[in-house]
């Protein structure tokens, strides 16, 4: 399912959603049985060459104790052939509420390259990897972060699909680094719908569990939404919209 992927989060705020997303949490395709948007959990499906998906993306997440930040990304994504795929990424997000609250714009620049398997194998691994910048206000941008990462897939049983991912963050802005884990399940549950279950995190902040829903409305386009809550006091909690379209 379908950034930025995404995104937030085992992250502190969307800002860094993106970033995040790209490495173990968000990215890929329109195809059913296959995770990505709308969940964070990324898939270790490719594009093929010449295939295209442009994403578009919105996110509302309430930050813990009373802020809100409100967000919205567009990825395009193409195959580059040989078991390659290249991501581009923008995103607005304006967060209200905290003590840093203001109007934050970034973007990232991934890939996504097969190691083992292929479209028809019943496994596969990929190798995930994204570099992010941002700037609040007007500043000039900033490289934000680096991430490297596996994402494997795998047929558990007839119409259901599990998913994995672990990958490493060097996040400049927070001066942190963090290794990102994610665990998922899909089910093709009915024609065009697939329904899907995740837990995902860092190495720093307790993990989140979310469901998600993606629907097939066309061959080229498909439409997704997610709810994600964070397992801790608090309680912070993440709501995303939007559409894929392929090309």
């Amino acid at each position: 399912m379908p950034s930025p992927r995404p995104a937030s989060p085992p992250c502190p705020t969307l800002r860094s959603f993106t970033a995040c997303a790209a490495v173990a949490l968000a990215c890929c395709a329109a195809m059913p049985a296959q995770a990505g948007r709308p969940l964070a959990t990324e898939d270790a499906g490719v594009l093929e060459a010449g295939d295209c998906e442009l994403e578009l993306y919105g996110a509302h997440q309430r930050l813990r104790p009373a802020g809100r930040e409100r967000g919205v990304s567009l990825q395009g994504s193409c195959g580059a052939g040989h078991g390659v795929q290249a991501a581009l990424a923008l995103q607005t997000t304006r967060e209200r509420g905290t003590d840093q609250a203001g109007r934050s714009d970034g973007g990232l620049l991934g890939f996504k390259a097969r190691l083992l398997g292929n479209a028809d194998a019943d496994a596969s691994l990929t190798l995930v990897g994204a570099a992010a910048w941002s700037r609040d206000g007007h500043r000039a941008f900033r490289r934000d972060s680096l991430a490297i990462g596996l994402a494997g897939s795998a047929a558990l049983a007839d119409g259901l699909t599990g998913h994995a991912n672990l990958g490493h963050l060097g996040s400049q802005a927070d001066h942190q680094r963090s290794t990102l884990w994610a665990l998922a399940v899909e089910w093709a549950a009915a024609g065009s719908v697939d329904l899907g279950a995740e837990l995902y995190g860092d190495d720093h902040r307790r993990p989140w569990a979310g469901l998600g829903l993606r629907w097939v409305a066309t061959p080229t386009l498909t439409l997704g939404t997610s709810y994600a809550l964070q397992t801790a006091s608090g309680r912070a909690r993440l709501f995303t919209l939007g559409l894929t379209a392929g090309f």
